[in-house]
């Protein structure tokens, strides 16, 4: 399936449930859970999503819930659906997106409005500075599962990105250019006591988690254990990264995977100085060092994710490309031969 192509071939995943009338929550519940899985409605009680292994799984989770609930619900998948073109069904898809990516774009400028007029106003201490960058972090997640669900490329898409980078622009313009070594606990972290831990984070891995859980893996703790949740939930006695209101997770202008670099003092090793460049690139998308192999890293990393639905197995592949980039990173790189235009033909110097 080529998102974005209304000439290709649509396959889709169908939800037919039907509810009961107690616990008076399920309903709420189940169109919340659908909300996050991108779903939308082409008939009462009727949703659907485009096919893949893990639309079909979500579905298959949902119809276990509502029927162990007193409900019915049947899931299958179909090559056309009764009553709606594949065109009408792709609008449906970028109309709920286009909503959702308008209304985190909204949040975005009316925070980007707040910190500046805070900051004309000389009102913004340590405690709001912090409250504001948890709540950029917050959105920023919002607007990765939103994007997560664009699966036919609506135009909102880029609008919301935009007000994430001027929001992000104007937090570090008030956090001044110290921002950096501020916001992170001065101290390095002593790896010994990191052994054997449990580690949490968002499910549906992407480029920050995948690399931070790679250098947890190779640099901090030799024997992790790693959970990957649903937003909100939590592991007892867990480390979460990447996460709201984590200790590794984005701090003033840091992705994840540099965050926890500069807390265990990795930031001498080459080969990792390089990689969080990359990674910062890819994940906050404001193109601070204008990495080439940014754009590289970023399809081999979608292409293995719709091939690898499973977190655990994408995490083990993307871990030799990791391995891969380090071991290149780490040497001094070969400077390829330049060359000039003489008589129309390429000439090496």
């Amino acid at each position: 399936m080529t998102p974005g192509n209304n000439t290709a071939t649509h396959e889709w995943v169908l939800l037919i449930h039907q509810l009961p009338p107690k616990p008076t929550n399920l309903r709420v519940r189940i169109w919340r859970k659908l909300q996050k899985l991108g779903a939308v409605a082409i008939k009462n009680s009727v949703y659907v999503l485009p096919a893949s292994e893990k639309s079909h799984e979500d579905f298959q989770w949902l119809k276990q819930e509502i029927e162990s609930a007193g409900g019915e619900a049947s899931v299958f998948k179909a090559a056309s659906v009764e009553g709606a073109t594949d065109q009408e069904i792709i609008a449906a898809f970028r109309k709920a997106r286009d909503e959702e990516f308008a209304t985190i774009a909204a949040e975005f400028d009316g925070l980007t409005g707040a910190i500046r007029e805070q900051a004309r106003g000389k009102h913004l201490s340590a405690g709001r500075l912090s409250a504001h960058e948890s709540e950029v972090n917050r959105l920023h997640s919002e607007l990765e599962r939103i994007a997560g669900n664009d699966f036919f490329n609506a135009t909102g898409r880029v609008a919301a990105f935009a007000a994430f980078e001027r929001c992000q622009k104007q937090l570090r313009a008030a956090q001044g250019p110290k921002a950096n070594t501020s916001e992170i606990k001065v101290g390095k972290l002593d790896v010994a006591k990191y052994q054997g831990q449990r580690w949490v984070t968002r499910r549906n891995l992407h480029i920050d988690r995948l690399a931070s859980a790679w250098l947890i893996k190779q640099f901090i703790d030799k024997r992790p254990r790693f959970y990957f949740v649903a937003d909100g939930e939590t592991i007892d006695g867990a480390i979460p990264f990447d996460m709201f209101g984590a200790e590794f997770t984005h701090h003033g202008e840091d992705c994840t995977f540099e965050t926890m670099l500069k807390r265990f003092g990795l930031t001498e090793n080459k080969g990792l100085r390089e990689i969080a460049e990359i990674v910062h690139d890819v994940d906050l998308k404001d193109d601070k060092f204008h990495r080439l192999e940014a754009a590289g890293l970023n399809a081999i990393i979608d292409g293995l994710s719709k091939v690898l639905r499973d977190d655990r197995k994408l995490l083990q592949q993307t871990g030799v490309v990791f391995d891969g980039l380090h071991a290149l990173l780490s040497k001094d790189a070969v400077k390829p031969a330049r060359t000039k235009k003489r008589n129309g033909r390429r000439i090496k110097r």
